[in-house]
């Protein structure tokens, strides 16, 4: 017998557009119903390290190297790495709104409605109707969601005042929020970025263990590392990720997260299955990376 933990169960789509999510509590014990689970599963997770691969000079690559990572018909999850100071501009598809999340260093998005300078952790929203270039002083990482409709701060998200008066672009700073936000039961400090009814997208801000299991139904959970490292439990085994990989965790999977260090993780909950892209799994292959 090992420790008891509660799991809690979101038996729907976890987003507050659409139907209410449904929420049941369990407890497991972590020796028997985790480490030691048995049970088969239609999906198996899959750890992925695209930033050692966008890392890695490979024929053909520009100076900006962007890289789909999961996708779907509604959601695109992508990467992008600029090794220079200054590199071409991301390859946003035909009328999707674009997402920006800062993953290494400061980086300025010039847009029609004026600049916005991003650094570790903000947040830029861009619509279709708005171009935009990017521009910056060194090597930068960003996490790049493109969605067929349009996202909206989220409800939860803690300052409304985020979005700039008489303008498009969205641009939220989560880390100058954090004080705003009480320490929940499962520990760290999480809450809600932005949403729409396909995808729900939520930071993290942990120094400790997670106090509890979650096992999601309804939607795929994918858990992109924005800073440090740490490790996720799941009854499918144990995964680290280091900054710049992604976890799917697919419907059914019990799973909490390990460790002690200070980190930031960025959780996108899709209404709809995501498929790994094969865009990726063709430059995997090329720099000889195994995918699991």
């Amino acid at each position: 017998m090992g420790a008891k933990f509660k799991e809690i169960n979101t038996l729907s789509f976890i987003g507050n557009i659409g139907p209410k999510t449904e929420r049941v509590w369990k407890e497991v014990d972590e020796e028997l119903d985790i480490v030691g689970c048995k049970d088969k599963f239609d999906r198996a997770c899959q750890l992925i390290a695209p930033l050692k691969l966008l890392e890695k000079d490979l024929p053909g690559d520009s100076d900006t190297r962007q890289i789909p990572i999961f996708v779907n018909d509604d959601v695109r999850m992508e990467l992008m790495h600029c090794p220079s100071a200054k590199g071409a501009d991301g390859r946003r598809p035909a009328g999707f709104c674009e997402t920006q999340i800062q993953v290494q260093n400061k980086r300025t998005t010039k847009t029609s409605e004026g600049d916005f300078q991003l650094v570790e952790g903000d947040v830029l929203v861009v619509p279709p109707s708005i171009t935009h270039e990017n521009n910056g002083d060194g090597p930068t990482t960003r996490l790049i969601i493109y969605t067929r409709n349009p996202v909206e701060i989220a409800r939860s998200y803690p300052v409304k005042q985020s979005v700039v008066p008489n303008k498009q672009c969205i641009l939220l700073k989560p880390t100058t929020v954090l004080d705003q936000v009480e320490e929940g039961g499962s520990g760290g400090k999480h809450f809600e970025l932005v949403e729409n009814a396909d995808v729900m997208i939520e930071t993290t801000y942990r120094s400790d263990a997670q106090r509890i299991y979650h096992r999601g139904f309804g939607q795929d959970e994918v858990a992109f590392q924005l800073s440090g490292s740490r490790a996720t439990r799941t009854n499918q085994g144990e995964y680290m990720l280091e900054t710049g990989d992604f976890l799917l965790i697919p419907p059914g999977t019990s799973h909490r997260n390990v460790g002690d260090m200070a980190t930031i993780r960025i959780i996108l909950y899709t209404r709809k299955p995501v498929r790994l892209a094969d865009e990726f799994i063709e430059r995997a292959k090329r720099a000889g990376q195994p995918i699991a």
